[in-house]
């Protein structure tokens, strides 16, 4: 009885620590507007923060994606909470140094920063290089800021593994 004990304390340790290790996951889904597979890499947030209400806290998550057949890689955060109606600016800090700001668009849930190009989403890959922490702080409207952290240690394999699915 003790092993079992033991065993069923074991695995939920595990499932517990596999949740809060925020590693990067592949994702594949089918684009309705163009009818295209669409190749997504994402992790959650190492922290959460809290929705709108400030009643529940919710988990932004850090995405990547590529078409099938189209390598171009743009980026998008979903925070989980409003956000804004309109393009916002985002601050994106690798290890610790200093924030750089960029101007992205908001989709219609308004909960969705989104890179508004492409050349703005490889300068934000270019920014994260070979970094291992990244911090993004971004100001709901009429809101205090919220943070989120990202592990991005292997970011660089993970995203040429997600390119060479959209070739």
């Amino acid at each position: 009885m003790k092993f079992v004990v033991l065993l069923a304390l074991f695995l939920a340790a595990v499932s517990f620590s596999d949740e809060t290790t925020n590693k990067w996951r592949h994702e594949t889904a089918d684009d309705a507007a163009s009818y295209t597979e669409v190749f997504v890499l994402r992790q959650n947030s190492s922290a959460t923060i809290k929705d709108a209400s400030a009643k529940n806290d919710v988990t932004p998550q850090l995405e990547f994606r590529c078409s099938s057949g189209d390598p171009t890689v743009t980026a998008r955060i979903d925070w989980q909470r409003f956000i804004s109606s309109f393009s916002t600016e985002a601050g994106f800090k690798v290890d610790g140094g200093k924030f750089t700001w960029l101007k992205w668009k908001v989709d219609s849930s308004e909960k969705i920063t989104i890179s508004p190009s492409a050349a703005d989403s490889q300068r934000l890959m270019d920014l994260l290089g070979n970094g291992k922490e990244l911090l993004v702080d971004i100001s709901p409207y009429s809101a205090a800021p919220v943070q989120a952290y990202f592990d991005i240690s292997t970011l660089s394999a993970e995203l040429s593994s997600l390119t060479a699915n959209c070739q």
